[in-house]
């Protein structure tokens, strides 16, 4: 979406609509992390790989409507901060009510996005975990020559204790 500079009436409504288009997508993004923390919380291997493809997009999406709002903001002689902001609403009074709403909800949905993400991360990272133990636990057994065969056949025991009749 390109921002009419050169109409000021049009810049602040197209910048109003790429606000509202960036907080949607983000709610879009906050929904795709849900999903893939039901996932891992469910160890659903197969569901998050379709989200990660998901979650791709959609970032990329977001990371268009960012530029695309810093783009105008510097275009304004403004910079992409919460002082730019505010001094972009105040050079738009028409609408400043509504892109100030359209912000609060953008910045409070970052806010619940990032959260989300760090405690994905950290569902990750305790999966990640386990399947340590797990294949340190499989190469121990493996080491010490295992149950198995190399055919999947029980392999005779072997016992480290002996036993005696007294």
């Amino acid at each position: 979406m390109a921002f009419a500079d050169s109409d000021p009436t049009a810049s602040a409504a197209a910048f109003a609509a790429g606000l509202q288009a960036e907080r949607e997508a983000l709610g879009a993004f906050i929904s795709l992390l849900q999903a893939e923390q039901e996932a891992l919380v469910q160890g659903d291997a197969e569901r998050l790989a379709t989200l990660a493809s998901d979650k791709s997009i959609q970032i990329d999406l977001l990371s268009l409507l960012g530029k695309q709002r810093k783009h105008h903001l510097a275009a304004q002689n403004l910079t992409d901060s919460a002082d730019g902001m505010l001094n972009w609403l105040n050079r738009n009074q028409g609408f400043a009510a509504a892109v100030r709403k359209i912000w609060r909800e953008l910045l409070a949905r970052a806010e619940s996005a990032r959260q989300l993400n760090q405690c994905n991360g950290l569902l990750i990272e305790s999966r990640l975990q386990q399947n340590r133990i797990r294949l340190a636990a499989l190469q121990t057994v493996a080491a010490s020559g295992g149950t198995y065969r190399a055919d999947g056949q029980l392999g005779p025991l072997r016992s480290t204790r002996s036993f005696s009749l007294v």
